[in-house]
């Protein structure tokens, strides 16, 4: 399929506007209320009682649980990573060999706004939903009883998901509230991911930063627990999105092929063809830090894998 040229968007679309519309949206987040209905003085726009607000969306799951989701604007960036390997290795450590999915750097248009979820996919929302608890399954209990959560939060992201589990969530959810819901493409999850940026992570490129940002490294990097975190408890992107760098794997629409980028449409990419492996990103908890960069690309998940350190986030398109 060819798709039409669309303009090049100017500086100010690509990077102020986006700016203008999340300051207002940012003020309305609340990282402690995840799960929680939407509040009054919203404007209801749909029979199933999702809402919107400037820059915001708002879905109902049922069971007095919601989700928030932020828009990101249409617009045009440089896909890939823009440090050579060697750059990439002396700033944030990892193998060179280990990074070649990551090139050739190509310009990359999204050509229409899409709702993002401001937080990644919780417990709690996927309890409402779907009405079953996977990291309280079978293949779950061994790695839950060595790493316990405390008790009476429902905000940790879900896990124990394998990619099929993670396309009939937005199946259900798409169905329940009459808007189209699904994961987004490698190409729409790092163009969220960047926000505007070109360094190696959405804060800059300083590696002591990102302790602030993302969940990473587990104990060995300080952390006193070795599981995924409540989401939301540290600062966002420039988008007003969380955990973008860690916590949990999150997968995307794509097929992972290593050598997609030297082929891939310039306008809203998205690799279809069945291959082996699934597209992830973000990194998780107690990954190295190279692998939570904005340009990272998950290349050894297949499609039936569900662990401790996967999970997800959904998009929903602006135009309805």
């Amino acid at each position: 399929m060819t798709h039409p040229r669309i303009p090049r968007l100017k500086p100010f679309s690509a990077v102020l506007l986006p700016a203008i519309l999340l300051s207002a949206a940012q003020v309305a987040l609340v990282p402690a209320a995840f799960g929680q209905n939407a509040g009054k003085g919203a404007s209801s726009n749909e029979a199933s009682g999702d809402t919107a607000t400037a820059g915001q969306l708002t879905l109902d799951l049922g069971l007095d649980v919601s989700m928030k989701l932020v828009l990101i604007p249409a617009g045009t960036f440089k896909m890939g990573n823009h440090d050579s390997p060697a750059e990439t290795v002396k700033k944030v450590g990892g193998l060179e060999k280990n990074l070649v999915d990551e090139y050739p750097v190509h310009e990359v248009t999204i050509s229409k706004p899409f709702y993002m979820g401001i937080y990644e996919v919780t417990q709690a929302q996927w309890k409402a939903l779907m009405g079953t608890e996977p990291w309280k399954a079978e293949r779950a209990l061994g790695y839950m009883r060595l790493q316990p959560r405390p008790q009476g939060f429902d905000d940790y992201p879900v896990a124990f998901v394998d990619s099929y589990d993670a396309i009939e969530f937005c199946r259900k959810l798409s169905k329940k509230t009459g808007r189209t819901v699904s994961l987004p493409t490698e190409a729409q999850w790092e163009y969220a991911c960047r926000a505007g940026t070109t360094t190696t992570f959405s804060f800059g490129d300083d590696l002591s930063k990102l302790i602030d940002y993302g969940w990473y490294g587990g104990k060995g990097a300080g952390q006193k627990e070795d599981y995924a975190h409540r989401v939301g408890q540290l600062k966002p992107n420039p988008w007003g999105l969380y955990d973008m760098h860690g916590n949990v794997w999150e997968f995307c629409r794509d097929w992972y092929d290593k050598d997609y980028y030297s082929r891939s449409p310039s306008v809203d990419p998205v690799n279809t063809k069945e291959i082996k492996n699934w597209c992830l990103r973000s990194g998780s908890f107690h990954s190295v830090p190279t692998v939570s960069r904005s340009a990272q690309r998950n290349s050894w998940t297949d499609t039936k894998a569900a662990r401790y350190n996967l999970g997800l986030r959904v998009i929903v398109p602006a135009d309805k």
